[in-house]
């Protein structure tokens, strides 16, 4: 582990960390402050779902763009692009007296997020060769740290001021974030137009049937993803009879998981296939999303939960060193924005279906309906995998 976060490469990826920590803790906070800002804005559950879509929405439709930037100018330049709206977003969201103001502030910080992921990923890419999948172990464990400390952070602002309150803090340790990546920084910070060649890139993207299936595979298990981490704290809440405090408990458990075990799923990964890691955290996905759905028992649900945790949050790291892999080291940003930008587009979905049925049955009729997204993932993995 030294090797990786020592040296230049190593300071450049704990700042990246640290940046995903503080983004995904605001970004995510979303979650568990959902009824309190339900009750606010006096909206449905369908409603809040397309609101959440909308930040997935924005994020999916920089994701190209972004990477395609990232190639071609100093990534520096645009992380710090990425920081300056998510700062603008989360203090719109800090400051919302209305419903349209809050989803602006949602979509400002679905942009920002959407920028600083592809850009990263090109930054980590170039810095890291053969401990890639460590770099990316670490990187993935920060998303999922940051996940975790969202559920602290809103359990803090419930319980003493209001959820508006959760959104400051992020924005002022995002400022020190920019202060510092642009003190470390050793790129020229240079500025240019780039041609997004749409066409030559779409072409490269869907010149094999592989293509298309890991664009589907990464789609559903992001519809999946999406639709049950914005609303497992109401779901727990609501279906499984968890105080509102357990059910924020719950959604952390969820990520603090993910972050002891992506590290060791993006080591495992180096060591044999990528793939065949990848198909074995979505039958572990499988196990805990049915477990979770079928029990009412405290302690089965919260087996499941754990073991739903393994599952879901050890895909990424795994795929995105496949994905990474398969692409030309030239236009990797790219092309790597671009399929984000599918596969958000159609996962930013996730959250608005969860809304609607659970608005017209309940959430354990949503959640159930999830697995096949995952049992569909699982059969075009192991497919991949064995070509």
């Amino acid at each position: 582990m030294r090797d990786v976060i020592s040296g230049y490469a190593g300071r450049q990826l704990s700042l990246h960390a640290l940046g995903l920590v503080v983004t995904l803790s605001g970004v995510l906070v979303v979650a568990p402050l959902l009824p309190s800002i339900i009750e606010t804005f006096d909206i449905s559950p369908a409603t809040a779902g397309v609101s959440i879509s909308v930040l997935w929405a924005t994020n999916a439709l920089v994701q190209y763009p972004g990477g395609r930037y990232a190639d071609h100018l100093p990534s520096t330049v645009v992380l710090l692009l990425s920081q300056v709206l998510l700062v603008a977003g989360f203090l719109s969201l800090a400051v919302s007296n209305t419903f349209p103001q809050f989803v602006l502030g949602l979509a400002l910080v679905g942009a920002g997020y959407g920028t600083f992921e592809p850009a990263g990923m090109v930054l980590l890419g170039d810095l890291f060769d053969e401990q890639r999948g460590r770099a990316f172990g670490i990187r993935d464990a920060a998303v999922n740290l940051g996940s975790t400390l969202s559920a602290g952070l809103a359990a803090v602002v419930l319980t003493f001021t209001t959820w508006r309150a959760a959104f400051l803090p992020i924005a002022l340790l995002l400022c020190v974030v920019m202060a510092v990546l642009h003190r470390i920084n050793r790129q020229a910070l240079t500025v240019s137009t780039v041609d997004l060649e749409l066409r030559k890139t779409a072409r490269r993207l869907v010149r094999t049937p592989q293509s298309g299936v890991l664009i589907a595979v990464t789609a559903l298990t992001l519809f999946a993803w999406q639709g049950t981490a914005s609303f497992l704290p109401t779901f727990l809440h609501l279906e499984k009879g968890f105080s509102e405090f357990w059910a924020t408990i719950g959604f952390a458990g969820l990520f603090l998981v993910g972050t002891v075990t992506t590290p060791v799923a993006g080591a495992l990964g180096d060591r044999w296939s990528h793939l065949h890691v990848a198909a074995a955290t979505t039958a572990l996905s499988v196990v805990g999303l049915s477990t979770l759905v079928a029990t009412d028992t405290r302690i089965l649900v919260v087996v499941g939960l754990a073991v739903f945790a393994v599952g879901l949050t050890t895909f990424w790291p795994v795929i995105y060193v496949h994905i990474v892999g398969q692409l030309a080291g030239d236009t990797v940003g790219g092309d790597l924005g671009a399929l984000r930008t599918a596969y958000f587009a159609l996962g930013s979905l996730g959250p608005s279906y969860v809304g609607f049925v659970a608005t017209e049955f309940d959430y354990s009729v949503a959640f159930a309906s999830l697995i096949g997204c995952f049992l569909l993932t699982g059969v075009a993995v192991g497919w991949l995998a064995l070509r």
